[in-house]
């Protein structure tokens, strides 16, 4: 297989009340790949945060649309708020899953929140369409099961183990997550 079959690549949508969210994805994703170093497998994660902040003739967003159309996955995480930047990104994911089938998988995962929001979660299904799949965690480690939930099926079609054994996910045979 080439490096582009054996690569995994997921777009990360969020505004910035989830921050600290997105850290732990990058360093789990950090945490999957050096379980995966003995493969030719990696999974990129596609985010804001990792992409060369200089300016190239075109506004950043536009750069970061470009890279929604390149993802194998979509996740668009909400707590209580989508930014203008998050619901571009949406709305790049859903039309471009419509036109070309890229992202092929689209998933929301929403906070279990107690406080307001300024969505209910019906609108924003609504919005999203019936193509999003999605889902609710709530906190980091339930997020970090979701996004491992998602990825195995993909890491198991490149012949990579991925096992639930009682308290841990396993990728091979390392214990790459506690549940």
């Amino acid at each position: 297989m080439n490096q582009h079959k054996n690569e995994i690549k997921v777009f990360l949508a969020s505004s910035s009340e989830l921050e600290l969210e997105r850290v732990h994805v990058g360093d789990f994703f950090n945490d999957i790949n050096s379980s995966l170093a003995e493969t030719a497998v990696r999974v990129r994660l596609l985010k804001w945060e990792v992409f060369d902040p200089s300016f190239k003739g075109e506004r950043k967003q536009t750069e970061y649309d470009q890279q929604v159309k390149r993802a194998d996955i979509f996740i668009a995480l909400y707590r209580t708020k989508a930014g203008k930047y998050t619901e571009e990104e949406v709305e790049t994911a859903i039309s471009a899953h419509a036109r070309d089938k890229m992202p092929e998988e689209l998933y929301c995962l929403i906070q279990d929140w107690q406080g307001n929001r300024e969505f209910t979660v019906d609108e924003l299904k609504a919005k999203l369409g019936a193509d999003f799949i999605i889902d609710s965690f709530i906190d980091i480690g339930d997020l970090k099961v979701k996004i491992m939930s998602i990825l195995a099926p993909r890491l198991c079609a490149r012949g990579i183990s991925v096992s639930d054994i009682g308290k841990f996910i396993q990728i091979g045979s390392i214990n790459i997550l506690r549940k």
